[in-house]
């Protein structure tokens, strides 16, 4: 199944709040606030930090020097949201969900996807993390937190992939290899890119440690995939 409204917001990051165990022990998330000067209110980007399975940790991949051709492609987008095209391939399945027409005919940005977008993400260099864990630079949130500090103090433009919600976007992680009741999709993984004003570009992906990879064209899990924890050594 598809992920519903998948596309990419185009805006400022004006803060964020990063939940702790204390503050939600099972699904925490950071939620980052923007604006895309569109409506006058302050959006919202649910992050997922925790697994909600057996295997909570999450993977982490970071470039503080993001360079990729899509860069230039998002710089040319207006603030708000856009929808993403992605590439399912046809099937008589009628389990199957497809999107209407006018979705295809407004969607014009390939959406992204971790294995297939040619040099988006070096999956074998992931970090395993866990959410929170006393110490410091050992868990998502010490990573997490520098870049997104930078990006709000900065005024950078944020470019958040994922599913929208009316004032919100969220699966803003890989959305395939997940285990059946999950939506999966191929080309419809979430991230958060951020261009900044002295032109450098900064990249956040990630995934949950119990999703699997290859996947199919449908982005479910092949009989032969190994989760990314097992693919990381972890």
């Amino acid at each position: 199944m598809p992920i519903p409204h998948y596309g990419v917001w185009a805006c400022h990051p004006t803060g964020y709040v990063a939940q702790t165990n204390d503050d939600d022990p099972k699904s925490p998330h950071i939620h980052l606030k923007f604006t895309d000067d569109s409506s006058g209110k302050e959006c919202e980007a649910a992050i997922n930090v925790k697994s909600t399975g057996k295997e909570t940790r999450l993977v982490f991949w970071l470039s503080r020097n993001f360079s990729h051709p899509i860069t230039e492609q998002l710089s040319q987008l207006e603030l708000g949201f856009h929808l993403a095209r992605s590439i399912h391939a046809n099937s008589n399945n009628n389990n199957r969900q497809h999107y209407p027409q006018s979705r295809r005919e407004k969607a014009t940005l390939m959406g992204l996807d971790f294995v297939r977008t040619e040099g988006l993400v070096n999956i074998e260099c992931g970090k395993v993390l866990p959410h929170d864990i006393p110490g410091p630079d050992n868990d998502i949130l010490d990573e997490m937190n520098p870049i997104l500090t930078a990006a709000i103090d900065q005024n950078a433009t944020a470019y958040i992939f994922g599913s929208s919600y009316g004032s919100g976007i969220h699966d803003v992680h890989m959305n395939q290899g997940s285990l059946p009741r999950y939506p999966n999709g191929v080309y419809e993984d979430g991230a958060v890119l951020f261009r900044f004003d002295d032109g450098h570009w900064e990249a956040v992906f990630l995934a949950f440690a119990s999703q699997r990879l290859p996947t199919d064209d449908y982005g479910e899990a092949e009989p032969d995939s190994r989760s990314l924890a097992s693919i990381l050594g972890e």
